[in-house]
């Protein structure tokens, strides 16, 4: 008996313990990207110059009745109307560079696969120079976190874009559940699959693929989803990526409805959230993007490369010298523990590396101890 009332008194303290270290109440994060939307768009919709060239809108009539107003705000509102009307008015904003506000990337070369090891590893890895099928030496937090008490088997990774999978090192990370470009849902030892995931997986054999690389959007979303749903995952990282290919594309009306449709799925995930009593209240919803995009010349709102970059991977844009706005950023957040600021103003801009901490943070976990080169965790989304 006395054993007994010990071992109980002892866990009693454990867990007061992490009461105490952990007082935020938030209890589970979403983690989305969207690849390469601009600040403009987010902050002032339809750009102008683009909308109204044949060269980069086709579907000239039906985007530019759905998307145009001489109105930025109005512009703003009509393309991310849930981003406008829940999430910046119930959380907080960075990145309206018009405004002083700002966000930047902190690696060196503005394309994806750096700008996603920066988010999901907390700091730019200055040996990675392309975006080739390298699987990363480094680990992630998505890795880190489900070795961590409490997260075992309950981290999971949705993404467009196959590439991702080297970024999170699906090979050595393997306890992290993960549905990258084609891949199908899977069953696990916890759970098998549900009715909506054999659809979506006989859907996707069914219906043509636009990139060889990179999946329909909606593939993405509902693969993630329909997971949450089923496993209650405590961290989970969505990528879009129509954003970025329709872009490189030079399809401006269509990198707009992609930005539409996006902002319909993070609507359809933020008010599920708030319907399941296991994630109501209790979850926080990140959104940034892992790099910007050229603005002028205007060509450039297709690409995105640093100066470094244009002397090494993306020589083939060698001519633009430097793609400025390929470092800009922004980032949202919305939470139980995050103030309803709506656009902050930044003295110092914040960086693309202090997402990782910041995520850990609000789920009790000091990830700049376990790696030191992680930038600090974004204070005022924590509430301070």
């Amino acid at each position: 008996m006395k054993h007994c009332i010990l071992g109980a008194l002892c866990i009693f303290f454990f867990q007061g313990c992490i009461a105490a270290e952990t007082p935020y109440k938030t209890e589970n994060v979403v983690l989305i990207t969207m690849d390469g939307l601009r600040w403009q768009e987010l902050f002032y919709g339809a750009e102008k110059e683009l909308l109204f060239s044949d060269q980069y809108t086709k579907k000239a009539a039906e985007v530019r009745q759905k998307f145009w107003h001489q109105s930025a705000q109005k512009r703003a509102r009509e393309l991310m109307p849930f981003f406008w009307n829940t999430l910046i008015k119930q959380g907080l904003v960075v990145g309206d560079r018009r405004r002083a506000s700002e966000a930047n990337i902190t690696n060196e070369m503005g394309f994806s696969s750096p700008g996603y090891h920066e988010i999901l590893a907390g700091f730019a890895d200055p040996d990675l120079v392309t975006n080739a099928s390298e699987w990363n030496k480094h680990v992630t937090l998505l890795e880190w976190a489900e070795k961590q008490p409490g997260f075992g088997g309950r981290v999971a990774a949705f993404g467009s874009w196959n590439k991702l999978a080297y970024v999170l090192n699906t090979k050595r990370a393997t306890a992290v559940y993960h549905n990258y470009a084609h891949e199908e849902a899977k069953q696990t030892a916890a759970a098998e699959l549900t009715a909506t995931e054999h659809m979506l997986n006989q859907l996707q054999r069914d219906i043509p693929a636009r990139w060889r690389n990179v999946r329909n959007d909606a593939f993405t979303h509902h693969y993630a989803l329909e997971y949450i749903k089923k496993a209650k995952p405590r961290l989970v990282h969505i990528a879009y990526g129509e954003t970025d290919d329709f872009a490189h594309d030079g399809r401006y009306d269509e990198y707009l409805s992609a930005a539409y449709l996006n902002d319909r799925f993070i609507g359809e995930l933020w008010n599920y959230l708030q319907t399941d009593p296991h994630y109501r209240g209790k979850t926080t919803l990140l959104i940034t993007t892992d790099h910007g995009r050229g603005h002028q010349p205007l060509e450039t709102w297709q690409h995105h490369a640093t100066a470094k970059a244009l002397k090494g991977y993306q020589k083939h844009l060698a001519k633009y010298g430097d793609i400025v706005g390929s470092e800009h950023v922004w980032v949202v957040a919305i939470g139980p523990d995050t103030p309803a600021l709506g656009l902050v103003q930044t003295e110092q801009p914040w960086g693309l590396n202090q997402i990782a901490a910041t995520i850990a943070t609000l789920l009790g976990l000091d990830y700049n101890a376990a790696q030191p080169l992680a930038g600090r965790p974004l204070a005022k989304v924590l509430g301070k």
